[in-house]
């Protein structure tokens, strides 16, 4: 398993990525260790043999990897790489198009699931609800500042990054999304 982030610029390694089905099948190896098609199936409501097929084209681009097998024909899956970026403008229209289909399927699975934690948050555990934030604010920042405000705000999030190993995740923690964004607005039209 790679801790290091690992920039995707392949459009044909975009495209396998950008597919809902193995973004849900990553999160779940990711979450559970390691997983089985047939367990992976039985978590999305899926076939197994679907799952398989997306597990093996996620291991084919290094996202996944096998893990050691099991008993019998038992083929279990881990995470291969955690941390993944691309360039919303790549260096010809394929990988422009590639990279705006995942970076759609992402945000629209992580906006989702926000509304999904505003919907239920009312029932949550009092300290999930006292510890959940949403941070907004208008200001006024340069190229660099921008950039060295979003590399400040990733290195805290990585302090966390290895939990991806059940072994690393202390007792009471659970599986949080953390959705950081930071972009210029488009200017005040002023009528002239």
């Amino acid at each position: 398993m790679s801790f290091d982030k690992r920039r995707l610029t392949d459009p044909r390694v975009m495209r396998a990525l950008a597919h809902p089905t193995r973004i849900d099948l990553m999160e779940l190896v990711a979450r559970e260790g390691e997983l089985t098609a047939t367990a992976a199936a039985n978590a999305l409501g899926l076939s197994p043999a679907n799952c398989s097929f997306h597990l093996r084209q996620l291991a084919k681009y290094g996202f996944l990897e096998e893990a050691p097998p099991g008993p019998g024909r038992v083929r279990p899956w881990r995470i291969g790489s955690v941390q993944h970026s691309w360039d919303e403008l790549g260096p010809d229209a394929e990988a422009n198009a590639a990279a705006s289909a995942l970076t759609s399927v992402v945000l629209e699975r992580d906006l989702d699931r926000l509304r999904d934690w505003l919907d239920r948050q009312r029932t949550a555990e009092p300290e999930w609800r006292k510890s959940a934030f949403i941070s907004e604010a208008l200001t006024y920042l340069t190229p660099a500042e921008l950039e060295e405000l979003g590399e400040r705000v990733t290195e805290l999030v990585l302090r966390y990054v290895d939990r991806v190993d059940p072994a690393k995740r202390p007792e009471g923690s659970a599986p949080v999304q953390v959705l950081a964004v930071g972009f210029p607005l488009r200017p005040t039209p002023t009528g002239n």
